[in-house]
């Protein structure tokens, strides 16, 4: 990253004021707009800066590719053929992934389910938490989830 620095002191102008012409020019330059308002879709910064207020400050988050559910209580030798069954009555399934133990080649407890749809996870989660899946309960929840807000890290971990 290039930052120019422009020295443009009146004698009438404070240190302070000097600072904050600088910071503006290289914050500027650093967003591709030149402050000019430049032909960037959002001035070059993130979306979450514009849109803040009019979002909701909770609640799920789609990844990549779909809306991802967590499954817990995997029965121990459940297969993803078993949460495809259950799961995909629900909607259409993008992927299943259940994280086994390298040595016993069980199930560890818990599974992914990745949805296209929002609505269609949503279902899945109010129909199947707290059902049983061969022999014993399982929860669906969202797996990621908007902070709650009130400051703190952002899901990055990074200052929200």
């Amino acid at each position: 990253m290039f930052i120019k620095v422009i020295v443009d002191r009146s004698p009438d102008q404070s240190s302070t004021e000097q600072s904050s012409k600088v910071m503006q020019q290289s914050n500027s330059e650093s967003h591709g707009g030149g402050g000019s308002g430049g032909n960037n879709n959002n001035g070059g910064c993130h979306e979450s800066q514009h849109h803040s207020a009019t979002r909701p400050r909770t609640g799920p988050l789609r990844s990549v590719e779909g809306w991802v559910l967590f499954i817990t209580g995997v029965h121990e030798e459940a297969q993803e053929d078993d949460l495809m069954d259950a799961f995909s009555e629900h909607g259409t399934v993008n992927k299943v992934q259940i994280n086994v133990d390298r040595q016993t080649g069980l199930a560890k407890g818990y599974a992914m389910v990745e949805y296209a749809t929002q609505s269609e996870a949503q279902d899945a989660i109010n129909t199947l938490h707290g059902t049983e899946l061969l022999g014993k309960n399982i929860g669906v929840h969202w797996c990621f989830v908007k902070p709650t807000g009130g400051g703190g890290h952002d899901s990055r971990g990074g200052p929200s």
